[in-house]
């Protein structure tokens, strides 16, 4: 297989090698868990358990809310404590009773019925953003996907969970794989892992020797180099194919898992195991006893660490995450999320402090090690002054957050916070310039009804005195119709519901571009109202043509 490369990267310390020389175990059993409703990307998910209820484990607790959403299951058995907007908190008993749900066959039961578990048992990626799985399988019916990628690179330094669920599962992953690449099409799967793995590399090797089966799978091990677990990277660097700009791997017939993600699909299918757990690197100076656990999720990060021999006087922060793209917690109270993979209790000499920002001094080094080639000074210095069209031109969206620029930076930017912020800025103009653009459609509409309605009352007016006058007059008057000012009024109302139906299809069509994934039920309602009002305005102008056509003026 010919070598592809992607531009940029760097080579930060890898600090791997205390977490993955140590064996998986599982966590104690937490007294209470705080389970978030938003714990993945989308819509959150709506409690249907109140309180003073007594759950189960893997008892759904949350039911989805929209197309991108995913259910919340308990994850300890015991009673309902509180709930609340953000999260819903269980009181353990003790007895750890399961509610699983029936097993499935992967090989042989239709892709229908594999959707609705993965539904059904709330799985959501577990390396990147959090998004529901089943949304992601579903891609087949929108792109055709040739090639299911499973990201094993794990780039990020310190982190091993992937490592150690290879090794600890490798049949269970390979398994999952071919139960996502049957439900999106695939016809192969390639595995991509960074060489700094090498017990990782000869479990799999070992598997795909002993084992058939149905969808080819290519290993391909890869140079230790950060980012190249980045989506757009990883492609590239196994397919060598482009990403477009503001697109994604779909469109170019990829579709990504991570093992963690292909091992929960599997045991959701195989065991009927909803997501109620998961495998988390516990690392850093601050912990005596680092590695891989499993855990429940909504455990409190305090309890895990403290587990782990949390040392409180040498802690200095707790990252959630790796160090390049992880987010300092504030609070050790925080419940572990879906989308938690790595916790650093880290002392003050590992990761110190950032030096005190100074002037951009233009060396140019942020731009050699971007993966995405694009300009982080042009970036940095248009986000000063907030010209945030000029920012979308240079491609600010196309930024993964990497943090390599800010890595490699003399001057101490922090680069990707101005980005994140940035992106942020311009998702809330978006946000209130569609507002001010369903508002300004709702008046334009309202103002439509009501000269439709003003139309059709002068109408009827009209009719009314043309009946006074022909009953007035006699039989023998002549025929009597309605004045031309009927029937113009009459256009005057169809030409305003015309109006109405193209400007609700057009407010449609760009709320769908702008978010294709989210229901605009609103719009659809607007849309199909101002469409019965142009029907019922062409019926009125028909009947009034057909009763008096001689009178209507060219």
């Amino acid at each position: 297989m010919p070598a592809y490369d992607f531009p940029g990267g760097i080579y930060p310390p890898e600090r791997k090698s205390r977490t993955s020389q140590a064996p998986l175990c599982a966590a104690p059993l937490p007294s209470r868990v705080q389970l978030r409703l938003r714990q993945h990307a989308g819509n959150p998910a709506s409690p249907c358990v109140a309180e003073g209820d007594t759950v189960q484990v893997g008892q759904r607790i949350a039911k989805r809310e929209g197309m991108v959403s995913a259910n919340l299951h308990a994850s300890i058995s015991g009673m309902v404590s509180h709930i609340d907007d953000e999260a819903i908190t269980i009181d353990a008993d003790g007895l750890d009773k399961w509610q699983m749900l029936s097993a499935l066959d992967w090989r042989t039961a239709s892709p229908h019925s594999l959707l609705e578990r993965l539904e059904e048992s709330g799985l959501a990626g577990l390396g990147g953003a959090g998004f529901p799985t089943h949304v992601k399988a579903q891609v087949a019916g929108h792109h055709a996907i040739d090639t299911l990628i499973v990201n094993a690179a794990e780039c990020e330094p310190y982190i091993t969970a992937d490592d150690l669920t290879l090794r600890s599962y490798p049949h269970e992953v390979l398994d999952g794989a071919q139960l996502i690449a049957k439900l999106c099409g695939a016809r192969q799967i390639m595995v991509g892992i960074e060489d700094n793995k090498p017990q990782a590399i000869q479990a799999l090797q070992h598997v795909l020797t002993e084992q058939q089966h149905p969808i080819e799978v290519t290993l391909k091990v890869i140079e230790t180099r950060y980012p190249s677990g980045g989506e757009r990277q990883l492609i590239k660097k196994l397919l060598n194919r482009d990403v477009p700009s503001n697109g994604l791997p779909v469109d170019v017939g990829v579709l990504c898992h991570n093992p963690g993600t292909l091992l929960a699909a599997l045991h959701s299918v195989r065991d009927g195991k909803p997501l109620v757990e998961r495998i988390i690197t516990l690392t850093g100076g601050a912990i005596r006893h680092p590695g891989n656990v499993w855990v429940r999720l909504g455990m409190s990060v305090a309890e895990l660490l403290n587990h782990a021999g949390l040392s409180r006087e040498r802690l200095y922060q707790v990252i959630s995450g790796g160090p390049m793209m992880g987010t300092p917690l504030f609070t050790l109270e925080m419940p572990v999320l879906k989308t938690t993979n790595c916790l650093i209790a880290a002392t003050r000499d590992e990761l110190p402090p950032v030096p005190a920002e100074s002037p951009c001094i233009r060396c140019g080094a942020c731009e050699s090690v971007c993966p995405e080639q694009l300009l982080p000074q042009q970036l940095h210095w248009y986000n000063q002054t907030e010209a945030d069209d000029t920012l979308e031109k240079l491609h600010l969206f196309d930024c993964i957050e990497c943090g390599a620029c800010s890595f490699v930076c003399p001057s101490y930017i922090p680069l990707v916070q101005e980005y994140r912020a940035a992106k942020q800025r311009i998702r809330l103009k978006r946000i209130e310039s569609a507002k001010s653009e369903h508002a300004k459609h709702r008046f334009e509409f309202r103002q439509a009804r009501l000269a439709r309605e003003e139309a059709e009352k002068q109408a009827r007016r009209q009719a009314r005195l043309a009946q006074n006058r022909q009953s007035t007059t006699g039989p023998h008057a002549g025929p009597n119709t309605a004045p031309v000012a009927d029937l113009r009024s009459l256009r005057i109302a169809q030409t305003a519901a015309k109006a109405a139906v193209k400007k609700a299809e057009k407010v449609l069509a760009r709320a769908t571009e702008q978010a294709p994934n989210q229901r605009h039920d609103d719009l659809e309602i607007q849309l199909a109202t101002a469409q019965e009002n142009l029907k019922a305005a062409d019926t009125r102008l028909a009947e009034a043509r057909a009763a008096v056509p001689q009178k209507e003026a060219p």
